[in-house]
């Protein structure tokens, strides 16, 4: 396979997962169309994704080693001549109803919605965790900010995505209950908050 530039695979990689910018979208397509190499190179990272992200649920795990090829081949390269300008913030927790007095003829127990919300710089993110059958859907909106963006929320184990929509709402596909990390990604911003409890706690 023909060998790409650095900033070119950089591009492709983002393109695969759905993070390059609307702006150089465009741009980067016009070059998969020009040039079947770097058309096969994009259907490979795809295919290198795809693998990654299978969920063990629904079959057979993808064998170990091209999940660490995968890994090796999807692990960012550092330009060094282009300094990073990606900020990383940690949202705080300023709202929590599973936390807040119950009302009057509710019983306690895991509520079936769960809304939270946090801060993180000029954002808030309003964050809700809901029922989905055995399994928990989470979905939100990005308050203070319009722009594009990617969400993404991971255990040690699975890792699902979706990008904001217009209105910077987003849902995810629903996840078996557990303790994930939610990144938002917009722009030179990566919003992170951790130790997130999706469900039901082992105490309740």
């Amino acid at each position: 396979m023909k060998e790409i530039p650095d900033k070119l695979y950089r591009n492709l990689v983002n393109l695969a997962e759905a993070r390059l910018p609307p702006d150089e979208h465009a741009q980067v397509m016009a070059q998969v169309h020009a040039d079947p190499s770097v058309a096969k190179q994009l259907t490979y990272l795809e295919e290198l994704i795809g693998l990654m992200r299978y969920d063990e649920d629904e079959g057979e795990n993808a064998p170990a080693h091209v999940v660490n090829r995968a890994k090796r081949l999807l692990r960012p390269i550092a330009d060094p001549q282009a300094p990073s300008l990606l900020r990383r913030v940690m949202a705080m927790l300023s709202f929590d109803s599973a936390q807040a007095p119950l009302m009057m003829g509710v019983r306690s127990g895991y509520l079936a919605t769960r809304q939270m919300l946090f801060n993180a710089e000029e954002r808030d993110l309003d964050l809700r965790i809901s029922a989905a059958g055995t399994l928990w859907a989470v979905s939100g909106q990005v308050l203070g900010v319009r722009a594009g963006g990617h969400v993404e929320l991971q255990d040690g184990s699975r890792a699902v995505q979706a990008d904001l929509n217009d209105l910077s709402e987003f849902a995810l596909p629903p996840v078996p209950p557990g303790n994930y990390t939610l990144t938002l990604r917009q722009n030179d911003v990566e919003i992170m908050v951790t130790d997130l409890d999706v469900g039901p706690s082992s105490e309740t």
